[in-house]
């Protein structure tokens, strides 16, 4: 049973201490890619707050994909917003219905991120955008993923040079850039 399923309401409080200016510099990432209009996916989006908030600044649809329904059920009901109940190894929506894809913190926590990638690229449009937060496997975040580990996750953070590789295998070039001691991005265009 994952971890997730009981903590929702500490995920959806700790996402609410994230501010317009702290998501706008995720937009303007994901602007090239996303018109306003255009529809996002946040994968591994839990209850919502992070991907609205990304969506808002680009002024998209953003459709909220995760497995676990108890982050699901948090969503708030907003227009512009739909949430999907999905693997992201196996996503329910046909090829090249995204604009951009984003992914906030979740990537270590996918079962097969080879086959993640590959069903990113296949739902994400040609020229479309994708962009993977996540941390890289050093120091104390190594103990974290011992943890997540011991809890029945997966917890398999990738280096900045893996996550490029892996992205680049399944046609998504782009780059890995520290953004804060150990965090850093990956913003890539789909081939």
């Amino acid at each position: 049973m994952s971890i997730f399923r009981w903590t929702a309401p500490l995920m959806q409080w700790a996402a609410r201490g994230r501010t317009e200016d702290d998501l706008r510099p995720l937009a303007e990432m994901l602007r090239p890619y996303v018109p306003p209009g255009g529809v996002l996916a946040d994968l591994g989006g839990g209850t919502g707050e992070i991907g609205i908030g990304v969506a808002r600044a680009l002024e998209a649809r953003v459709v909220i994909v995760d497995p676990i329904s108890q982050m699901l059920q948090r969503v708030p009901a907003e227009p512009l917003v739909s949430v999907r109940l999905a693997s992201v190894e196996a996503l329910p929506f046909p090829a090249g219905y995204f604009d951009g894809a984003f992914c906030c913190d979740a990537f270590h926590h996918f079962h097969d991120q080879d086959r993640a990638v590959h069903e990113i690229a296949r739902v994400v449009r040609p020229g479309g955008g994708v962009l993977v937060l996540d941390a890289e496997p050093t120091g104390l975040n190594r103990g974290v993923n011992a943890v997540e580990r011991l809890l029945g996750e997966p917890g398999a953070m990738r280096s900045r040079a893996r996550i490029e590789a892996l992205m680049s295998a399944h046609g998504v070039e782009g780059t890995a850039t520290i953004t804060h001691g150990s965090r850093y991005s990956f913003l890539g265009s789909v081939r």
